[in-house]
């Protein structure tokens, strides 16, 4: 099975969307939603592995990656409409749908909205609210990794992301370092995403948090709740309080912290193949 990709646009919303497309259409649709200042290509190793058996899509959100910035801003419910309206668009719904961090937020509005076009939803450590630890280092670490001054060359780029990241596999550093950046007029590697998403971590999104509960309630296709043992965004509380709430979810733990996808991959492709096997054959 090759690992090549194709690249796509579509106009949503008066923006233009980017996405990667891989395997066939013939496939079932698994798409995949990212986090906040990443790009589609962080599931690059997954969707290789993944399009063996399904038809997989990556978009980059509104403000990251190839996508367009949107003046009007990154609210969960803007998120959430450029993907309903994203799914129309190819023609790929119902899909099997998978988010990490704020990918799981964007993904628990899309599903709670429009059940009917989500098979299964698979969540990476996040919920609808962060624990409080975690609500405080996502902003500042948000704060430091999207006012960069900008880096020489990618050396320097891949030192910082290892300075950040020491314990990702390699391979996700290579991929942020390739595909996150772009050569600004000055001829430094800046960041592609829009320096604005980094109010998404602030006060602007509180009262989202009560929206994506009332979301979590109406869940009711197979929810698979993953989260890190050691995670600076969700805690054992939070993913309780979602298996209490969404009517159909059990929860996986990882000997990780936030970024056990890029930490474990394997474990992480093992555990996602095993969920969407187990509901694709039912």
């Amino acid at each position: 099975m090759h690992d090549a990709y194709q690249d796509g646009w579509v106009e949503i919303n008066g923006l233009r969307l980017h996405y990667t497309e891989w395997g066939s259409p013939a496939k079932p649709t698994l798409l995949m939603l990212h986090g906040l200042n990443v790009t589609c290509h962080t599931w690059d190793p997954f969707a290789r592995e993944l399009q063996k058996n399904y038809h997989v899509i990556c978009p980059d959100l509104r403000g990251h990656g190839d996508s367009d910035w949107a003046r009007e801003g990154y609210r969960v419910r803007q998120f959430a409409n450029d993907i309903h309206r994203f799914i129309d668009a190819l023609g790929t719904g119902p899909v099997h749908l998978v988010g990490h961090s704020n990918g799981v937020r964007v993904g628990i509005a899309v599903a709670g909205e429009r059940p009917e076009m989500v098979r299964t939803l698979a969540l990476s450590d996040a919920g609808p609210q962060n624990s409080p630890s975690g609500a405080v280092a996502m902003r500042d670490f948000l704060t430091a990794t999207t006012n960069l001054r900008g880096f020489r060359d990618e050396a320097d780029a891949r030192a910082f992301y290892l300075g950040h990241h020491p314990e990702w596999q390699p391979e996700f550093i290579n991929l942020h370092v390739k595909y996150q950046l772009r050569k600004n007029w000055a001829g430094k590697l800046v960041p592609k995403q829009d320096p604005d998403l980094q109010w998404i971590t602030g006060s602007i999104s509180l009262p989202d948090v009560t929206y994506l509960w009332s979301m979590a309630k109406r869940l009711s296709m197979p929810t698979l709740v993953m989260a890190g043992r050691t995670s600076n965004v969700i805690d054992a509380e939070v993913v309780d309080k979602m298996l209490a709430t969404m009517p159909n979810a059990k929860a996986t733990w990882f000997d990780s912290g936030h970024y056990f996808l890029r930490e474990r991959p394997d474990e992480f492709l093992s555990c996602l193949s095993a969920f969407l096997s187990e509901h694709e054959a039912a």
